[in-house]
């Protein structure tokens, strides 16, 4: 292998069996075909410990983290003083290069020995992947993802099929434009709107509320309403940038219906629509990010890349200083409206947002885009 397939394993010393433990995974990984980096292979790099672990974790194709709690209060520069010195090196390392990537995380595997442990993965990394090597699908998980191989083959794209038209029985117009449930929206408190990313794979645009049942339910019943899959676009997802009387320098994220996609699903379900007033009603989250803040401009790089996102929930905390995603509830889709407040005039369908600097309401410290 050349040198940028190497894979170094960052770990704690906790205790004889544990960094045994992490010699047998490396040896295992190596005889398997996975170029392990480990600081026991080595008796005293001449360029010394600090310079070789930095060269090794900026040069290596992928660093895995064995996650324990001693590793997790090193990292975190909470450990005693004096203990755990290469791990706090390494650990201030890996933040930056995380930081210096704008939080996109191609590099970084947390894994844990056993499942519990997960509880100690870093902080930035929780969002993404992580692997437990308590069972044998757990070590075969994360070899497949450092040979880069894909768990799953993707079968080739096949042709679309026809669906015969059903026959009209009522008018659901009514149900089809209205997925925003007021006293539910309003139980559940939208607080702050979040994104996530991990390598090879779309991004997430989340919506982080305090209520998690009713968080929960909100997306539930989309996924009854829609599916896995949006397909028709019926959720209107809009992101306005730019200057709005009243608000903090900022952007809006507006969520609601679509009245287009909503008749267009009517029509092909094999109904006649005459008309009749679609109600939409939608919602709003003014996120007000620091001037050097990157999560919205690495997001729209990243649909630009993939064309589509997943929506997804999660729960702030009533402190907003910490953020439990639920990814499994997300919603594959493929259309998201990026606007400046001077394109929108009368009567559009973002115009609402052009008011929101009159209202006053709850503010929350995820509101900052952190």
């Amino acid at each position: 292998m050349s040198a940028n397939e190497e894979v170094f394993i960052s770990y704690s010393h906790d205790s004889v069996e544990h960094v045994h433990r992490v010699l047998e995974l490396s040896n295992r990984l190596r005889s398997e075909g996975v170029d392990c980096i480990l600081d026991q292979y080595e008796i005293s790099p001449p360029e010394g410990w600090p310079r070789w672990m930095d060269k090794k974790i900026r040069d290596c194709k992928y660093v895995v983290l064995i996650c324990s709690e001693p590793y997790f209060r090193r990292v975190i520069g909470e450990e005693q003083e004096g203990k755990g010195l290469g791990v706090r090196w390494e650990g201030n390392l890996i933040y930056q290069h995380f930081y210096n990537a704008g939080s996109v995380n191609h590099r970084f595997i947390p894994v844990v020995f056993d499942y519990d442990h997960r509880q100690f993965i870093p902080t930035p990394l929780q969002g993404a992947t992580y692997y437990s090597l308590e069972n044998a699908n757990g070590y075969d998980d994360l070899y497949l993802r450092l040979t880069d191989q894909p768990k799953v083959l993707k079968p080739e794209h096949g042709k679309r099929r026809p669906l015969p038209k059903r026959p009209v029985k009522t008018n659901p117009a009514m149900f089809l434009s209205m997925p925003i449930d007021v006293d539910l929206w309003n139980t559940a408190k939208w607080s702050a709107t979040f994104f996530s990313y991990q390598a090879g794979k779309p991004p997430v645009l989340g919506l982080a509320f305090r209520d998690e049942a009713a968080a929960r339910k909100i997306f539930e019943d989309w996924h009854e309403r829609y599916g896995d899959n949006d397909r028709y676009e019926e959720l209107r997802v809009s992101i306005i940038e730019g200057p709005i009387p009243g608000e903090e320098d900022g952007y809006t994220v507006q969520i609601g219906p679509d009245p287009d996609a909503a008749i267009k699903r009517f029509k092909d379900a094999g109904y006649a629509f005459d008309g009749d007033i679609l109600m939409c009603v939608s919602r709003l989250n003014r996120m007000t990010p620091p001037p050097d803040s990157k999560n919205l401009p690495i997001f729209k790089a990243m649909y630009g890349q993939y064309k589509t996102y997943f929506l997804a929930p999660g729960v702030v905390s009533e402190d907003g200083k910490r953020l439990k995603p639920i990814f499994e509830l997300g919603i594959f889709k493929g259309r998201v409206l990026f606007r400046h407040v001077s394109q929108i005039r009368e009567n559009d369908m973002d115009s609402v947002v052009l008011d929101t600097g009159e209202v006053e309401r709850e503010r929350t410290p995820f509101s900052k885009d952190k």
